[in-house]
């Protein structure tokens, strides 16, 4: 569940805790199809159900009262949605498609009462037999996207595409030498000005720790291509988030480090990179101290061996140039099989999954990564054999704070809390909601903000989808 979000974060007062929650309709659904929340368009809420060979759009009013459905036209000749992309005004799905047998990438552009305004083809390939496994993501302002794929675990192959002028912006294919995809491949950004970041990470070894580094590729909106690399200074990474700050024109990451162990991170690092000026960047490491730790591991915590199972959830871009990193600890354990087949005993002869998602670490960093402030949010959460899918939790942005809204307990009948947090480090925590005799369980991986003071959560509960409204 890992994004980027850029906020404008000030130093303002508490606004007053009030909330008004709305259920909508429940409506039927199956097992093997999919639903993507498109969002709020003219004043009514989107959802897309994708049937396999057909796809339809559900629209709810302004009281999240089921108005209308309709069914879409894309092309039906083997077509596989890649992604929605969706502003105020219109909705677009990017798929690809056979036509002639030739293999198509489309992108098919729609009013918010899901009539089809236009049409147009991204890429043809002539000479394509099989369907590559394409990745789609979008800039901050969601005006381009990005489209790639890995070929042979070696090269990328990736274009760019505008939104506003239905015109790609470049295509090209970056291909690193010493390259091993599984093994060295971190993460894709791509900017407002439709650059492209290409994040590889090397020789993150204990025997090489010297030589760590990460090698960035950058394809810039005008297809001028280059890379640098960017060392760690003797430490090892246990986990990294990249991000583009558009509004200062930086390339950050926030990560956690291994003095030796990558089993365990021993402090969290933060790295601001001028465009412009590579050799000009910033890194600071800070070791985790002692309250922090026992702050969320309790009495087990031991500087010295550092923190296992916590990752990099999202990067909060201030509006000065510093970031918040926010940290989750979480894990995953399975138990009562085997690695031959399926346990046999009180297990029942099948085996299960532990989900534990439980403190959040919220760090504040000036734009040069000195420490600002620095807090523990405390949740324990755990569910079995659901993926998580209600775990975790969902981050508001606000101009005077971030909201962390979540799950007290993974179960129908239960609470949502969350923590309010200010730009000076302030923390409050409230009540949100019961969900007692509401037929409902949120969602929160797969909310969507759609305005400053709004959010709207999924439920799907005994074949009923339901979406949840909250406005402050």
């Amino acid at each position: 569940m890992k994004k980027f979000i850029t906020i404008l974060f000030l130093f303002l007062s508490w606004y007053g805790v009030s909330q008004t929650i709305t259920i909508s309709d429940g409506i039927n659904v199956r097992v093997d199809d999919e639903y993507d929340f498109i969002g709020k368009l003219k004043n009514q809420y989107l959802v897309f159900h994708n049937k396999g060979a057909e796809f339809e759009i559900k629209a709810f009013d302004k009281d999240l009262k089921s108005s209308w459905d309709k069914e879409i036209e894309l092309e039906k000749r083997r077509t596989s949605v890649l992604g929605i992309i969706a502003n105020k005004d219109n909705f677009s799905v990017i798929y690809t498609c056979r036509i002639k047998r030739k293999l198509h990438i489309m992108l098919s552009r729609f009013s918010p009462a899901a009539n089809l305004m236009d049409t147009t083809v991204i890429k043809k390939y002539d000479n394509q037999v099989l369907t590559p496994s394409f990745q789609v993501i979008r800039s901050e302002d969601k005006k381009t996207v990005l489209i790639y794929e890995i070929e042979e675990q070696k090269k990328m192959k990736a274009i760019a595409f505008n939104l506003e002028n239905q015109k790609v912006l470049w295509e090209r294919t970056v291909e690193p030498e010493d390259m091993l995809y599984y093994e060295k491949y971190e993460q894709v950004l791509i900017t407002n000005h439709g650059d492209l970041y290409m994040i590889l990470k090397k020789d993150n070894k204990k025997a090489k720790k010297d030589k760590h580094h990460f090698q960035i590729h950058q394809v810039t909106s005008d297809n001028a291509y280059s890379f640098f690399e960017v060392h760690m200074k003797g430490n090892l990474t246990y986990d990294v988030l990249f991000s583009y700050d558009n509004k200062n024109d930086l390339l950050m990451a926030g990560g956690l480090y291994s003095e030796k162990n990558r089993g365990r991170a021993n402090g969290y690092y933060f790295l601001s990179i001028p465009p412009d000026d590579h050799e000009n960047h910033q890194i600071v490491f800070e070791p985790f101290d002692e309250k922090i730790l026992t702050n969320i591991m309790g009495k087990k915590a031991d500087v010295k061996k550092g923190i296992a199972d916590v990752d990099v959830q999202e990067v909060v871009h201030r509006h000065d140039g510093g970031v918040l990193l926010i940290i989750e600890r979480n894990r995953q354990l399975e138990r009562g099989g085997t690695g031959g087949g399926p346990a046999v005993g009180f297990t029942g002869g099948r085996s299960f999954t532990d989900y534990y998602f439980d403190e959040v670490l919220v760090v504040s960093l000036h734009p040069d990564g000195k420490l600002h402030w620095k807090n523990v949010l405390h949740k324990k959460q755990f569910s079995q054999d659901d993926e998580a899918m209600f775990s975790s939790y969902f981050l508001l942005k606000t101009p005077s704070s971030l909201r962390f809204i979540y799950n007290d307990e993974v179960k129908v009948e239960n609470t949502v809390s969350e923590y309010v947090v200010t730009g000076n480090g302030d923390v409050k925590r409230n009540s949100v909601l019961n969900t007692d005799n509401k037929k409902i369980q949120l969602r929160f991986a797969h909310g969507l903000q759609v305005a400053s003071n709004e959010l709207v959560v999924p439920s799907i509960i005994r074949s009923k989808m339901k979406l949840i409204r909250v406005n402050y």
